[in-house]
């Protein structure tokens, strides 16, 4: 039989976010299990299901779902509720906080509520990152690299449940809850902690026979080569995503992140899908103007120096930078040119220079203007 969240917690179906909290701060206050020390399991009962109706009619997304079809699922083709289902452990503590004066917290304490954000938790961290360093080169060309990793894998033998023939038998200490309640201090004062059960991991179920070939851990660890495809214009620190090749544990599995390190090339500064790079022309190149060769990678290029070219002047070549990575196209060149000034001059030279200054005009100060 489906169940009246609205009736539980004394409200009409249309109340607001502020009275539904509010019905519930008041009914966790009137059933908490450590006002009732008479009649404690019957408290307990009472608490979990106004906490249930809660935390369907506090979330929009659940509440819909519940006025559409009466019911909601808190994992696919779950619909019971259990205390990691769970998701308002800020309100416990500010509501009890209030009650007793503190001594409840969801961080890391002994109180009744200290670790139930351990079940909103769905376990470890199951994903690996690894860094490959890569050539500004291959990023510009595009390229793919076989990266070698160690991981833990399924064991195909138990297929994860670490028991022997996949034979499992409900645990002997949390008698197949998966969690352990441990309680401390005596009377209205108990303080009672529920963690994950520390024999069979949260399970709550224990092999029959451990599996000779993962020891019961449900894992092997295993060295595997992964091919990764370095797109072009890949930028630095880049991460490619391969889903389901992270970490296994049970039946969940992470995922891989392969983050790119992009080494600068030799002479070539990048500045997002734009490179640039130094080239040195004598003087009278850059006033009479030239055509210079500029190594790019494997390409080379024929760049055109306009006569009265100054030093330090950029000479940009359009499109010819990295290409975009998610679009068609490519960012720019720029050339930034050094006039070389010769540090000895021949007699010669120096005659045909002097010369060269005594035919320049001079540019007039703003003095003779006036």
């Amino acid at each position: 039989m489906a169940k009246d969240y609205y009736q539980i917690l004394g409200v009409s179906k249309t109340a607001s976010q502020d009275e539904i909290k509010s019905a519930f701060r008041k009914l966790a206050r009137q059933y908490h299990p450590d006002a009732n020390p008479e009649n404690k399991k019957a408290a307990e009962e009472k608490f979990k299901e106004i906490s249930e109706a809660y935390e369907v009619l506090s979330d929009p997304q659940k509440r819909s779902v519940y006025d559409r079809t009466g019911s909601v699922e808190f994992e696919p083709g779950r619909q019971d509720f259990n205390w990691q289902d769970f998701t308002h452990f800020s309100d416990f503590e500010d509501i009890f906080n209030r009650i007793f004066g503190g001594g409840f917290n969801t961080g890391g304490g002994s109180g009744f509520f200290s670790n139930f954000s351990n079940f909103s938790n769905q376990g470890p961290d199951l994903d690996l990152a690894i860094r490959v360093q890569i050539p500004l080169e291959d990023a510009y060309y595009g390229t793919s690299r076989i990266v070698k990793y160690k991981r833990n894998k399924t064991c195909e033998v138990c297929g994860g449940t670490g028991a022997e023939g996949g034979q499992l038998d409900i645990c002997p200490v949390c008698h197949g809850t998966g969690q352990e309640r441990v309680v401390q201090g005596q009377g209205f004062f108990r303080m009672v902690s529920v963690t994950t059960c520390r024999t069979c991991g949260g399970r709550g179920k224990v092999p029959k026979k451990i599996c000779p070939n993962c020891k019961g851990s449900g894992t092997v660890s295993v060295t595997e080569n992964l091919e990764v495809k370095i797109p072009k214009g890949a930028p630095n620190n880049l991460k490619i995503r391969f889903k389901g090749k992270g970490q296994a544990l049970r039946n969940r599995v992470g995922d891989l992140f392969v983050i790119l390190n992009i080494s600068d090339a030799p002479g070539i500064k990048r500045q997002e899908d734009d490179l640039y790079i130094d080239k040195e022309v004598s003087f009278g190149e850059a006033a009479l103007g030239t055509d210079i060769d500029v190594n790019l990678f494997r390409e080379k290029l024929t760049v055109h120096i306009p006569s009265g070219t100054q030093p330090g002047e950029r000479i940009r070549i359009k499109g010819a930078g990295m290409p975009h990575m998610n679009r068609s196209g490519s960012g720019d060149l720029y050339v930034r040119v050094n006039v070389e000034v010769p540090k000895k001059l021949t007699q010669r030279q120096r005659e045909l220079i002097a010369q060269l200054m005594e035919e320049t005009p001079k540019k007039k100060s703003w003095f003779s203007k006036l």
